[in-house]
């Protein structure tokens, strides 16, 4: 039974020492990467090139490089989050403007713009 005490003390102490380190199992993700995973990545990928079975080839897909029917600002991609593109991509106007800001957030650090622990 002593056995067992110790080894819930050395595994709790574990958790708790990797839960203060960088180097976790399964990563943290922004918020901006959460919604994009539960609302975009199905269609844009979740790196965002957009090679997905049902996107492959359509290129405004791939939010990555500089080929964008409404503009890549802050400001158009809000407008498509929010209203979508007709026949094209779905709105999303659920979602907070918070989320939005966050997904816009997540686009540009998968443009390579920014990194993931800045937040704007």
């Amino acid at each position: 039974m002593r056995s067992r005490a110790a080894l819930f003390t050395l595994a709790l102490t574990a958790v708790v020492v990797l839960a203060g380190c960088d180097a976790l199992p399964f990563p943290r993700r922004s918020q901006g990467e959460k919604v994009w995973r539960k609302h975009c990545a199905n269609c844009h990928g979740i790196n965002g090139s957009g090679d997905t079975p049902g996107f492959m080839g359509e290129p405004y897909a791939d939010l990555r490089d500089e080929v964008w029917r409404t503009g890549g600002n802050d400001g158009s991609m809000e407008s498509v989050i929010h209203d979508g593109v007709f026949g094209k991509m779905p709105g999303f106007p659920q979602l907070t403007p918070e989320e939005v800001r966050a997904v816009i957030g997540h686009i540009h650090v998968l443009r390579g713009e920014r990194t993931s622990g800045t937040s704007s």
